[in-house]
């Protein structure tokens, strides 16, 4: 009895483990899985903002870094983007919050930079939206 109790937990570990609903979201990466073969698609990232620079030399929009215990990955909210936010939204996006940013994935210089923007995966428009 005290086998098949072990069995059905470790069976159950196991396929939560597998099948995604362990609580992390399904298609949802953490910064440190970001890497360059992801270069130039549609990424989504979840992570802690560990830096916030608004309107980054003065461009306008939102710069950000998403980090988690082993990796950060940069995030650039362009203004066109960035002012179709109301007050609620942008406070969201300050140091010590977590959020999740979709969007194409860049190289500039050293750095992958995410260019945030909501993607439809049967087109490639791009939009703001009002998550």
């Amino acid at each position: 009895m005290m086998f098949k109790r072990i069995a059905l937990t470790v069976f159950l570990a196991l396929f939560l483990l597998f099948c995604g609903c362990s609580g992390s979201e399904p298609g949802v990466l953490s910064p440190s899985r970001i890497d360059s073969s992801m270069i130039d698609r549609v990424v989504k990232v979840k992570g802690e903002i560990t830096m916030v620079v608004e309107n980054p030399g003065g461009l306008g929009g939102m710069y950000l870094k998403l980090g988690d215990d082993e990796g950060e990955v940069d995030v650039r909210i362009q203004d066109d983007v960035w002012q179709t936010f109301g007050d609620k939204r942008k406070a969201e996006f300050r140091e010590g919050r977590t959020v999740t940013a979709e969007g194409v994935l860049f190289q500039a210089g050293r750095e992958l930079v995410v260019i945030f923007g909501k993607y439809s995966t049967s087109s490639n428009t791009t939009s703001a939206g009002s998550e």
